[in-house]
C-alpha cells in the first residue's frame, strides 16, 4: 500500500493564520490551498481532498510542498507581469488635467486623448482610469454656494451651532422653518425594477399642488400647516400663528428660517414683536445658505424614500399620503440628526 502523506502538524498560530486565510482572503485560489492545508492537518487524504476542492491530485500534491517549504506565502500566487498598462503615469496625469476642462464629455475627451498622445483607448479604458484617479461620474449640482458671502456663512453655522448646545441644554426648543410643495408632476424618487420594464407613474404636465409649512425639531417634534392654495405672506404668518398657539406658554423657543420674501415682508415683519412677546424668537439663515436648514431633509425623505409610489395615483391620495407622514412622524418614520 502507497504510503499516505499529511502535512507535518499545525501549530495553534498556523491554524490561526490558515482558518484566517480560508474565511477572510479575497483571493479564492488561496482560501481553496488553506482549506486543503487544514483538511491535511485533520486526516484527510490527498485522494480525499481532491475529490472534495474537485482539483486533480497532484495539484494537492504540490500545495502540501509549498507549504512545508515557505509557509502560506507558498500558497499565495506570485505577481505575475500581465499586460503592458496601455495609459503610463504621465498618460494619466494628462487625463486629469483634461477632464477639468471637459468633465462630462467623455467622447471629446477621448478625441483629444488619441491627438494629443496617438494612443486608440476605449471609452471604457478611460472611466476606469479615471475611477483609479478618484474620479467619478455623477449628475451635476446646481449650487449657490458663489451666490452667498462666506464669512457671513460661518458665522451663521456658528450661531447654530451654539443654538443647538444651548438646546442639548434645556435652554430652549429649536426649531427649523420652511416651506414645501408635493405635486404628481414632482420628481420622482429612484425604484428597482426586472430590466426593460423600468417602473412607470403617469406623466402630469400640470397637477394641484399641496404647500406644507412645517417646524421642525432635532429632537423630533414637527407642527405643520398645509394648504392647497398658493402660498403668501398671510399664509406664512397664519402657520407661525398656530405654532405660537400649541406651544407651552412658559417654553421659550427659536425657529430658523430662510430669507424669502413671504418672510421679510411688512406684514410678517409686524407679527414678529407679538410673537416674542409669546416667548417664540426668530432667527435668520445667511442668505443662500439652505443646506443649514435642517427641515429640507425632512423634504428630501418625504419625496424620495417615505412616499410610497401608488401616492402619485391621485392628487387625493397624494395628500392622504403626505398627511400620513406628517401625522406620524416620531412614530412611523424619523430623522436622526445626531
Amino acid at each position: 500500500m502507497a504510503r499516505r502523506r499529511f502535512v507535518d502538524p499545525l501549530t495553534k498560530s498556523e491554524q490561526q493564520a490558515l482558518t484566517k486565510a480560508y474565511h477572510q482572503s479575497e483571493k479564492r485560489a488561496l482560501r481553496r490551498r488553506a482549506h486543503a492545508i487544514l483538511m491535511s492537518d485533520q486526516g484527510h487524504t490527498i485522494n480525499q481532498i481532491s475529490d472534495i476542492l474537485q482539483v486533480r491530485r497532484d495539484a494537492v500534491s504540490r500545495w502540501l510542498k509549498q507549504w512545508e517549504t515557505l509557509g502560506l506565502d507558498g500558497l499565495a500566487d506570485k505577481p505575475r507581469s500581465g499586460r503592458t498598462p496601455i495609459l503610463d503615469e504621465h498618460d494619466n496625469q494628462r487625463l486629469k488635467e483634461m477632464v477639468v476642462e471637459q468633465p462630462h464629455q467623455i467622447r471629446s475627451l477621448q478625441a483629444r486623448f488619441q491627438e494629443e498622445t496617438g494612443k486608440t483607448v476605449s471609452t471604457v479604458t478611460l472611466r476606469r482610469a479615471l475611477k483609479k484617479n478618484d474620479l467619478s461620474f455623477k449628475r451635476i449640482r446646481h449650487s449657490l454656494k458663489a451666490r452667498r458671502n462666506e464669512r457671513d456663512f460661518r458665522n451663521t453655522q456658528g450661531l447654530l451651532k451654539a443654538l443647538q448646545q444651548q438646546e442639548d441644554e434645556g435652554e430652549h426648543e429649536l426649531y427649523y422653518f420652511d416651506e414645501s410643495g408635493f405635486s404628481q408632476s414632482s420628481s420622482v424618487p429612484y425604484a428597482w425594477s426586472p430590466v426593460g420594464s423600468p417602473c412607470e407613474v403617469t406623466a402630469y404636465s400640470r397637477s394641484r399642488r399641496l404647500n406644507v409649512l412645517g417646524f421642525l425639531s432635532r429632537a423630533g417634534k414637527l407642527v405643520y400647516h398645509t394648504t392647497t392654495e398658493s402660498v403668501t405672506a398671510e399664509t406664512v404668518i397664519e402657520a407661525f400663528d398656530t405654532f405660537v398657539a400649541q406651544k407651552a406658554p412658559d417654553t421659550f423657543a427659536v425657529v430658523v428660517l430662510d430669507n424669502a420674501s413671504m418672510h421679510r415682508s411688512i406684514a410678517f415683519r409686524r407679527k414678529i414683536v407679538e410673537w416674542m412677546s409669546h416667548r417664540v424668537h426668530l432667527i435668520y439663515l445667511s442668505a443662500y445658505s439652505p443646506e443649514l436648514n435642517l427641515i429640507e431633509i425632512l423634504w428630501k425623505q418625504m419625496k424620495y424614500a417615505w412616499l410610497p409610489l401608488s401616492a402619485y395615483l391621485s392628487f387625493d391620495r397624494l395628500c392622504n399620503e403626505v398627511h400620513r407622514l406628517l401625522g406620524g412622524y416620531g412614530v412611523l418614520h424619523a430623522i436622526n440628526f445626531e
